[in-house]
């Protein structure tokens, strides 16, 4: 548990509320369940959970006096629209992967790309049991070399994250362009992240190395302690063996000085052997300094920069800010503060915050500024971070402004949800969620036009019908935004769930888990989703498959890069941290997330693309936080098994001041 001021503040629940987490219901007041919005065929909750469908095959008509019944054709859809269009099926919470695998195999054997992909997905989930990554990998790539987009993103995935097949993440950046349907427009995350790991990869070898031989860094500390002990002692041991052979040299031309050669002899014997110990030694400790190296490489911190986020160049990689050459703060964070002894920029050391975060002030100049930030422990270890620091253009918000024109982005909807309220006594009611909400509901409607839906303290069948509802609203090149506030749940396996207002604690099926969610939004028809959750979600991919721009890019290119990046199909996630609990009330009286989010849609002028938002709120948070114990870490990616093709998802604010927050 987490507290933070004076009163408890309850944590907001361990991991995954996010996957998709929920929307806006109509500004403020609690919505009327749902349940008879789908229709009459929704009898409870299950319906509405997506299932893999075997459609019954068709009567059809060949010529006057031929006819012939059509293959089963696989579909993933609702139970309830599934038993509508009688269908065959397996509910979704019972589903493993052998009963799945009846839906799709007839058809991936008989060549649909779009069924090979399903099966492939399939055995990456690990119905029922462990993944199978081998015979994903086998399925993806006969979907891919068919052309099927999906695929390719999901086989670039296998290859980033080397499952299934050895690790290339060449061969990943190559299909995620693919799957995006360009040539050389977009750039992605990968590419920064190739650059920054070509760099890191030998010390990575090395951490993997005494990572597979040390079960914790203390252990480690223990043996870089040990090595480093015994190398005092052999150099000890060779300054003494340096002595005694200076000795017997001294010696042996005193013997030769008298003719004496009985003991010249007998002392040229003695050096030899001394010559023969001293190189022994020399290699001894030339290895215990190895490995103290090793050690020191393994438990060294690893650096980020926050504020300005890096961005992929066609080069080097470069932290860009907007407007004149001059000074400019940096705001960087050293992961493991506690075993780092010193944090330099450019040779000069800066101070380092209780939750590891750092600041400097450089010139930014025009045709860069090269920065070298260095984390140093106290045996000696190293890692470093190496960019340029670039002043570009005059006016930030002129540089975006004139992108917006000519973007046919479809309509906005969100849907938003905050639960304050919890009926069982296991889940201690939360302060913030529902303020949360509600302000973000107000933000996206009066400042960036969203259709929104408030749901406040909603249970589970009113969360799902919320989501099918939209199934009828969206269009084809529409956008959702769903925001989910409140408790969330880790199961078993490490599936994540968002636990709704009737939750029951220990009772997995009256949640809803981020994969159900991840399922639920790949059916909906709308090109962009994006999930922002002040929880955790275990459902996403990693970032490198979300393109970013050039940010020395002029207007016209910027323009040109939101319609290559808002073509494709997008399924993304931005949460307030990792798999930890998360604070509920910070001082403003939102949460840190919230506050942030509230701050960065505020201040936006423009196009506000879904990647700058998350480097804006992990800017603002770790500013928020700086002198904070809590570290929170805000995650963005893809969401697994959501049908994500390499798309972004953009806000475009109107004129006018936001609502605010309440």
């Amino acid at each position: 548990m987490i507290r933070l001021d004076a009163p408890p503040s309850w944590p907001r629940g361990h991991i995954s509320l996010l996957a998709s987490a929920l929307l806006v219901l109509a500004a403020g007041a609690a919505a009327p369940p749902l349940a008879a919005q789908s229709g009459p065929s929704v009898r409870n909750a299950e319906d509405l959970m997506v299932v893999d469908c075997l459609l019954p095959g068709q009567i059809r008509q060949l010529g006057r006096q031929a006819s012939f019944m059509s293959a089963r054709r696989p579909i993933r859809t609702t139970q309830a629209d599934c038993q509508i269009r009688g269908g065959e099926y397996v509910a979704y919470d019972r589903a493993n992967y052998q009963t799945a695998l009846k839906v799709w195999l007839e058809a991936a054997m008989a060549g649909s790309a779009e069924a090979q992909n399903a099966v492939g997905e399939i055995y990456a989930k690990g119905l029922g049991t462990h993944p199978d990554y081998g015979m994903a990998f086998q399925w993806f790539k006969k979907a891919a070399d068919q052309g099927d987009r999906r695929a390719m993103i999901n086989l670039g995935w296998l290859y980033e994250e080397g499952l299934g097949v050895a690790r290339d993440p060449a061969m990943a950046v190559n299909l995620y362009r693919r799957g995006a349907g360009i040539e050389d427009e977009l750039l992605y995350a990968s590419v920064v992240q190739a650059e920054l790991q070509q760099r890191d990869e030998r010390i990575g070898a090395l951490e993997a190395d005494v990572a597979r031989e040390r079960a914790t860094s203390e252990a480690l500390r223990a043996e870089v302690a040990r090595l480093t002990t015994q190398l005092e002692e052999r150099r000890r041991a060779l300054s003494a063996a340096r002595s005694e052979l200076e000795a017997t040299r001294r010696k042996l031309e005193a013997a030769k000085q008298a003719d004496d050669v009985a003991l010249q002899r007998l002392l040229e014997n003695s050096l030899a052997d001394q010559e023969v110990q001293l190189a022994r030694q020399r290699n001894l400790i030339a290895s215990l300094e190895r490995r103290v190296g090793e050690g020191g490489a393994a438990l060294v911190a690893r650096l980020e920069l926050i504020d300005p986020p890096l961005v992929a160049m066609r080069g080097r990689p470069a932290a860009v800010v907007r407007g004149a050459p001059g000074e400019r703060t940096i705001t960087g964070r050293v992961a493991g503060a506690g075993d780092v002894r010193e944090v330099t920029v450019n040779g000069t050391a800066v101070p380092i915050g209780e939750s590891g975060l750092f600041q400097a002030r450089l010139q930014a100049a025009e045709a860069g500024t090269p920065v070298v930030v260095s984390a140093t422990r106290p045996d000696g270890g190293t890692a470093t971070l190496e960019f340029t620091l670039m002043a570009v253009g005059s006016d930030g918000a002129g540089m975006v402004a004139p992108a917006t024109a000519g973007l046919a982005l479809g309509k906005f909807h969100a849907i938003v949800i905050g639960n304050d309220r919890y009926g069982s006594s296991d889940y201690p009611d939360l302060r913030s969620a529902a303020r949360d909400a509600t302000a973000v509901a107000r933000m996206l409607e009066s400042r960036y036009g969203f259709q929104s839906r408030l749901l406040l303290n909603a249970t589970r069948l009113e969360i799902l019908s919320a989501i099918d509802a939209m199934r009828k609203t969206l269009g084809e090149n529409d956008n959702l935004l769903i925001y989910y506030a409140g408790h969330g749940e880790l199961a078993a396996g490490g599936e994540g769930y968002w636990v709704p207002s009737d939750g029951l604690s220990g009772r997995p099926e009256s949640w809803i888990s981020n994969r159900a969610i991840s399922e639920l939004l790949d059916t909906l028809p709308a090109k962009r989703v994006l999930v922002v959750a002040d929880s955790c979600y275990s459902g996403t991919m990693t970032r490198a498959s979300v393109p970013v721009a050039d940010a020395s890019v002029d207007a016209a290119g910027m323009a040109r890069w939101l319609k290559e990046a808002t073509s494709g199909r997008a399924r993304l996630a931005l949460t307030s941290g990792g798999v930890q609990p998360v604070p509920d009330v910070g001082a403003s009286g939102h949460s840190y997330f919230a506050k942030a989010f509230l701050n960065v849609l505020e201040d936006s002028r423009g196009v506000l693309e879904a990647t700058r938002l998350y480097q804006d709120v992990s800017a603002a948070l770790a500013l928020a936080t700086l002198d904070s114990p809590v570290v929170q870490e805000p995650q963005f990616a893809p969401i697994r098994f959501a049908g994500h093709q390499s798309g972004t998802f953009v806000l475009q604010a109107r004129g006018g001041t936001g609502a605010g927050a309440p």
